[in-house]
């Protein structure tokens, strides 16, 4: 058995179907060759595999509305430059304008939360209310927000 239980598999196609209205592209940055091995800074990637999985479930549980594009930053240097940490996925409503990312593996308590951006990119809902959208929209310069995610 994989990182995602089939039972899981069948209940994000059952929630998907329902949830998703457009397009979401899922772009994952991996650096493979390394499996689970436990190696220094910047070789290989332990969880890049269990990261792979994770994005497959998602588009294989609504591939007419999915699609899923794997970069190896080994390999692929001009597409890798937007990401310095694998493994990375983005999603977005197309190839060309990701913006939301998920850095590290988004198991366990992370998987609702990749879950919950699919569905807001595909409903292109931002989930914020009218106040914030206003306020952001005197923004001049571009801006990133980090939100960091984790249970200790």
């Amino acid at each position: 058995m994989g990182i995602i239980p089939d039972r899981v598999r069948e209940q994000l196609q059952a929630r998907f179907e329902g949830a998703l209205t457009g397009p979401v592209h899922l772009t994952l940055y991996v650096k493979p060759g390394s499996s689970r091995l436990i190696l220094p800074a910047g070789v290989g990637c332990a969880t890049c595999e269990d990261a792979r999985e994770i994005a497959e479930a998602l588009r294989d549980a609504a591939p007419e509305k999915v699609t899923l594009e794997t970069i190896d930053v080994t390999r692929d240097v001009d597409k890798a430059s937007m990401v310095s940490d694998v493994p990375t996925i983005v999603v977005s409503s197309s190839a060309d304008e990701g913006r939301v990312r998920f850095q590290g593996l988004p198991a366990g308590t992370e998987f609702p939360a990749l879950i919950e951006a699919v569905e807001r990119v595909s409903r292109k809902d931002p989930g914020l209310s009218e106040v914030s959208l206003s306020q952001l929209t005197r923004l001049t310069e571009p801006t990133e927000v980090l939100v960091f995610g984790t249970p200790t």
